[in-house]
């Protein structure tokens, strides 16, 4: 008898972590995740040998205070509910961002058991890398608020449940938005180093994530952010990852790599501006498998991600990309959830800039750089 293969990655799902709504006009719409999966399916890549699927659970209370507030989290309980929390503002949650609503613990509450079943199956070495792709988007959240789309930080606490375990962990943030709930956690500590490629907070939500935000402490140097202007696309998007994620994650040698894979980089994103490609995105998710098989393993979660198709075809050959999975060049006709899809790839993608302007966006990203290695590359070696 054939011995069958160790899986190359695990995908941590269920069709439970799509069925919540915010609100109807909210542009975070967890169903991004069932088309995603449905794509998953019609590609052939869930009946890949060298994939293992595995359900989230619920994260316990104690393992969500690990990064929070027990007051905040008896909070969302709370509302979660159904009950009446007068002092809900103080913790980020009203209208906007995080309205309150029914079952608000309990879905979140499973998206950071995901995560952490995810980290689990890594640590367990039963896969070199597993994707929870309900998780990242929270990582705005703080420890006593929520912010951003984001209620329990999954990201961040299942990192925290890795250093009380002894490890050092790098974490690398490729959405579109500052990774600053993630930042803020481990601030003080060179345990974890964290680095957040985004959109400038000059012109982006949550208004932080700046060259000199570097750590403080026994954590200066261990807080990395690498903003970039509005129009940014693939070619000047890599270069500059390939100038500072690489050597800083090398130079750190963590026992684990963690990968935040938010795909509101993309052009058709409607709430940012950055004009990265899926095919850009897939080329930076395969520099960091790179990096992550010199660990011990790597955990990635999702993150942002507001237009649907790019969501679905992004993650889709993000995980593909893990399992060492061939998809097609085309997007299956038995597709139907999101209409308009042809191929993976983007074909075509954004239109080229005008040269004065690609000249701004190429000199804005040269001086982060600079201003990377000048402020961090030392305290590396590099």
């Amino acid at each position: 008898m054939t011995e069958q293969p160790s899986p190359a990655a695990a995908l941590v799902y269920s069709d439970e972590l799509s069925q919540h709504v915010l609100n109807p006009n909210h542009p975070m719409r967890p169903i991004r995740l069932r088309y995603m999966h449905e794509l998953m399916a019609a590609s052939e890549l869930l009946n890949a040998p060298s994939l293992l699927q595995a359900e989230p659970r619920m994260a316990s209370r104690d393992e969500i205070l690990l990064s929070h507030d027990p007051d905040y989290v008896d909070a969302v309980r709370a509302i979660g509910s159904g009950g009446i929390v007068p002092n809900m503002y103080e913790f980020g949650i009203g209208s906007g961002d995080n309205p309150p609503r029914p079952g608000m613990y309990d879905s979140t509450a499973l998206v950071v058991g995901g995560t952490l079943v995810a980290t689990q199956l890594v640590r367990d070495g039963k896969v070199p890398v597993a994707f929870s792709p309900a998780g990242g988007v929270h990582h705005h959240a703080m420890f006593n608020r929520a912010s951003g789309f984001g209620v329990f930080n999954d990201a961040a606490i299942a990192i925290q449940k890795l250093v009380d375990d002894g490890l050092r962990v790098a974490y690398v943030d490729i959405d579109c938005h500052h990774g600053d709930g993630v930042q803020a956690a481990f601030y003080k500590t060179d345990r974890v180093l964290t680095i957040s490629l985004h959109e400038s907070g000059q012109w982006l939500f949550p208004g932080s994530g700046f060259v000199e935000e570097t750590g403080s402490g026994i954590g200066e140097g261990y807080s990395v952010n690498v903003p970039l202007a509005p129009y940014t696309q693939d070619e000047l998007w890599l270069r500059t990852f390939d100038s500072t994620v690489p050597p800083l994650v090398e130079a750190y040698a963590p026992d684990l790599l963690f990968i935040q894979l938010g795909i509101d980089t993309h052009f058709r994103d409607p709430l940012t501006h950055l004009q990265i490609t899926t095919q850009g995105f897939t080329a930076a998710v395969t520099r960091l498998l790179e990096l992550g098989r010199v660990n011990d393993g790597t955990v990635a979660v999702g993150g942002g991600g507001y237009d649907m198709g790019a969501v679905a075809r992004a993650w889709t050959m993000g995980l593909a990309s893990m399992a060492g999975f061939e998809l097609p060049d085309s997007v299956p006709e038995s597709f139907d959830a999101v209409a308009g899809l042809d191929y993976f790839e983007d074909r075509p993608g954004p239109v080229a800039l005008d040269e004065d302007v690609a000249e701004e966006v190429e000199r804005f990203a040269v001086r982060t750089v600079e201003a990377v290695k000048s402020t961090i590359f030392g305290r590396h070696g590099l």
